[in-house]
């Protein structure tokens, strides 16, 4: 498996694989604002500092993708080809992201075991509860330099 950063002037040309892919394997678990927030992501956008786009990739088969905009409090989501979970693609496309943004936010529905564990696993502090856009109780994740600032609550 290899990873891969999506560069800006790549965008267009993989944008609708990449649609399919979240639709296909994100099990209702991704938002439709966070389908349309990618849909009509620009490659000028993905020049941003704080949002990037990494692809797992193993062969010519895409297993993985994680998408983040301004660090995760715009979007962040990470979606495993259900074929390949259980491998590891989430964890490494995790730690590869960590690694690219000097802080990142995540935000987990708590019925979402193989992500919480995840997250936890690699890390990332509890910082905030609240309901989520689906309406379920949500934990959000805080990686690197985050501030209490950043999410509006007091220092823990």
């Amino acid at each position: 498996m290899k990873l891969f950063t999506v560069f800006p002037h790549l965008l267009p040309s993989i944008k609708a694989t990449l649609l399919r892919f979240v639709r296909r394997e994100g099990e209702r678990r991704i938002t439709v604002q966070s389908r349309d927030w990618l849909g009509e992501l620009s490659p000028e956008s993905l020049k941003s500092r704080d949002t990037r786009l990494l692809l797992a990739v193993e062969g010519k088969r895409l297993v993985g993708l994680f998408a983040v905009s301004d660090c995760g409090l715009g979007h962040a989501f990470l979606v495993v080809d259900r074929r390949y979970r259980g491998r590891g693609v989430g964890k490494a496309l995790a730690a590869r992201m960590c690694r690219l943004l000097p802080k990142l936010y995540v935000r987990v529905a708590i019925d979402n075991e193989p992500s919480l564990t995840l997250f936890r696993n690699l890390g990332f502090q509890p910082v905030k509860a609240s309901i989520g856009p689906t309406g379920k109780p949500t934990l959000w994740f805080a990686f690197g330099q985050w501030t209490p600032e950043d999410l509006h609550v007091s220092a823990p």
